[in-house]
């Protein structure tokens, strides 16, 4: 039996690559049940499609597994394409959180994958690959979905795994770690080599825009501090790391946690810088203060809006911006980089709304990030969208004509953006507004840069939107205010 793990050329990413750790662990786990298998990362590769089709026939693995996003959807449903083409008679397996989130609609409309992984795939690879050899029936295969007699049938959910220590660290040998240019910025010491690492899994929050929770469950779980710490000696003894991003949706749920990492991080005299996510109403000071000393020197947290209402009756983000300002004030006591993240473009929002969202930006400070709000599968704002006619009730994840659906992939990923009752003109003038706010963004870069990776007549007028914006905003000579 053997295994190829896809992560697709041209996905959507980072400006710097970074290991794919989902298909890091699944391979693990494959290797630990005695499965032949190996990683083939489109990304890091920069492999042709003509490329690609060529390593997946020297491989000739019985099962492929493809891992999706849904910013990158259709380049996972071009690799199926081309997987079952030049290898008819292989298994084509999709998973990763758009084809989970959008079982039914990818097994209905993309012929070429034959199951869907839904959730946590590592024990649900290990079984399929099982199946292969001994023969079992797809319905005993918890966590999966698949065509029957012409109907698609979905499997119960496979039970979280509660034990995460459990699972073996990623598959790193499978992967070209030279090849990886990740890198963070920390300040006093350069870009030092990084590596991203995942710690946790869940979240019992559950906001209306985040798909987290379906996908991983609302209960959160997480990996032992000593667990946490052997693996970070690991990434430093094997591969020289430096620092580290934990990729947990909130590294900081449990605080005793996360004071304990530290302490061993402390204890252990681990020479390394680290990034972190979170939210605000999981950090105190004390906590703040051991986490600078064990090398924390950056924190991203969610705030979204300004608007305690969007907040409150649209986001059900559980915070208030009194608890954001006290943490905010603390981080800068502490010498830690503050990166809240803030979105535009939520239901109801309206120009009012996102100049205190704006206002909000400039009064806590630090480096605030800005996206507009993406609709992603199995969510409350996917149903919030096809109530208002924002994407059609029978709308397919599969169709590549945009219609009425707004995106802007060459910027955010071919993900459809939520817009409401702000026009795309006005949400353009409020990213040049975020703009003036990061100084380390030169917009005459990122222009180029989308450019580069426009693709149609629509990324390109979208872009000249920007642009147009841009220049006349200079021109007028504007405060960058909304008015």
């Amino acid at each position: 039996m053997k295994v190829l793990l896809i992560n697709p050329p041209g996905s959507f990413n980072t400006k710097e690559l970074i290991p794919p750790l989902g298909l890091g662990y699944i391979a693990a786990v494959l290797e630990k049940n005695n499965i032949e298998v190996e990683i083939l990362d489109g990304q890091v590769e920069k492999l042709s499609l003509k490329n690609l089709e060529r390593r997946c026939k020297g491989s000739n693995p019985d099962l492929v597994g493809i891992t999706s996003l849904t910013e990158s959807r259709f380049e996972s449903f071009i690799v199926s394409k081309i997987i079952k083409k030049a290898l008819p008679n292989t298994m084509v397996v999709m998973g990763g959180p758009h084809a989970s989130l959008a079982a039914e609609d990818t097994l209905q409309n993309v012929k070429n994958v034959d199951i869907v992984v839904r959730g946590e795939g590592e024990y649900t690879m290990a079984e399929l690959c099982q199946l292969v050899d001994n023969s079992r029936e797809l319905g005993t295969i918890d966590g999966i979905s698949y065509r029957k007699d012409g109907k698609i049938i979905h499997n119960k959910n496979r039970e979280l795994l509660q034990d995460l220590d459990s699972i073996p660290f990623p598959a790193y040998h499978l992967l070209k770690m030279k090849e990886y240019d990740f890198k963070l910025e920390v300040p006093g010491k350069g870009r030092l080599p990084a590596m991203n690492m995942i710690t946790s899994r869940g979240c019992p929050v559950g906001c209306t825009f985040c798909a987290t929770s379906e996908m991983l469950g609302k209960k959160w779980r997480a990996r032992s501090p000593l667990n946490v710490v052997s693996e970070l000696e690991h990434l430093i003894d094997k591969y020289n790391i430096k620092s580290i991003f934990f990729y947990d949706d909130t590294f900081t749920m449990n605080r005793k946690r996360t004071q304990e990492i530290c302490n061993l991080m402390i204890d252990r005299g681990l020479d390394i810088k680290y990034v972190c996510m979170t939210r605000i109403d999981s950090l105190d000071r004390n906590l703040l203060k051991v986490m600078k000393e064990s090398g924390c020197y950056r924190i991203h947290y969610g705030v979204e809006s300004g608007s305690q209402r969007i907040l409150d009756t649209v986001v059900e983000k559980k915070i208030n911006l009194a608890q954001v300002k006290e943490v905010s004030t603390w981080m800068d006591e502490l010498g830690i980089i503050k990166n809240p993240f803030f979105i535009a473009s939520f239901p109801d929002e309206t120009l009012e709304d996102v100049k205190m969202t704006l206002d909000f930006m400039k009064e806590i400070g630090g480096e605030p990030s800005l996206s507009f709000l993406k609709v992603y599968p199995g969510t409350r704002i996917e149903q919030i969208a096809k109530e208002k006619g924002i994407i059609p009730e029978n709308f397919s994840w599969v169709n590549t004509s945009r219609g009425t659906v707004f995106s802007i992939p060459a910027i955010q990923g071919n993900a459809p953006i939520f817009i409401d009752r702000l026009s795309w003109e006005e949400l353009s003038e409020i990213a040049m507004i975020w703009k003036t706010m990061r100084k380390d963004y030169s917009l005459v870069d990122r222009f180029f840069s989308f450019m580069k990776t426009a693709r149609s007549y629509q990324d390109f007028l979208q872009i000249f939107i920007l642009m147009k914006i841009y220049i006349k905003l200079k021109l007028l000579q504007k405060s960058f205010m909304i008015k």
